[in-house]
């Protein structure tokens, strides 16, 4: 284990509250009740210097969050495996000032202990102004991606001006991934209908139309197209197992 970590895992131990000052920096602890596994940030002047996953298996250096800030985190529980006990689908979000950043997703199974890491990128869009909630079942998580899938060679749009395709997550027993809920992509087909009506460039209105019949797809229990899968970026960071 790198030295660093010994050094983190250790003041982490000792830390009474969740940051130590100390020449301009902080240690923050990130931590969801019941679960084995905590998020270590060293941070300076709001931003992540250094990122480390603490869990049963050993610690894990998270790369992707150095130089981004912290934003926010959630969790998502539900039963995935074969036992009665609760498993963890877990987020934290980080952007840099421009808006852009990641998303931390670690999962966690409870009989055959894991904890499953990955990343999505994290842009805002349009959808971060529509003033409209989800009915969300438990255990699910909306993931709002950067961009809109390239249908039918349509023109790739992202970022603040744009709408871009939701994902719904859920934990599963190989870890996080993109299983479709009807019910939410009914709300959210509603939600993008009302959005196409603002919407006038001819090129961009055509590819919400095309987001749109997909929406209306998996609402009806459809598998997503290629286009779909292809646009949801989700990048495996690690599997660390260890006993029960």
């Amino acid at each position: 284990m790198p030295a660093i970590a010994v050094f983190l895992a250790i003041i982490l131990y000792l830390m009474p509250g969740n940051e130590i000052p100390e020449g301009g920096a902080n240690l923050r602890a990130l931590r969801v009740e019941n679960f084995p596994i905590v998020l270590i940030l060293e941070q300076s002047q709001g931003e992540v210097k250094s990122a480390w996953l603490r869990t049963p298996a050993g610690v894990k250096q998270i790369e992707q969050l150095e130089g981004l800030s912290y934003v926010s985190e959630s969790t998502f529980l539900s039963k995935v495996d074969q036992d009665d006990k609760d498993d963890l689908l877990w987020r934290t979000s980080f952007t840099n000032f421009e808006g852009n950043g990641v998303h931390l997703w670690v999962g966690v199974t409870s009989w055959s202990p894991k904890a499953h890491i990955y990343i999505t990128p994290y842009e805002y869009t349009r959808w971060d102004a529509v003033p409209a909630k989800l009915l969300v079942p438990k255990g699910t998580a909306v993931y709002v991606s950067p961009a809109v899938p390239t249908y039918n060679q349509t023109d790739s749009y992202r970022g603040r001006d744009s709408y871009s395709f939701i994902y719904t997550i859920r934990m599963t027993t190989e870890g996080p991934a993109f299983v479709p809920v009807p019910d939410i992509y009914k709300q959210l087909s509603i939600l993008l209908k009302a959005g196409i009506q603002g919407e006038f460039t001819p090129t961009k209105r055509l590819a919400y139309v095309r987001m749109l019949n997909e929406f209306n797809s998996l609402a009806q229990g459809k598998p997503p197209k290629a286009e779909t899968l292809l646009n949801f970026q989700m990048e495996k960071i690690a599997v660390l197992s260890w006993k029960r």
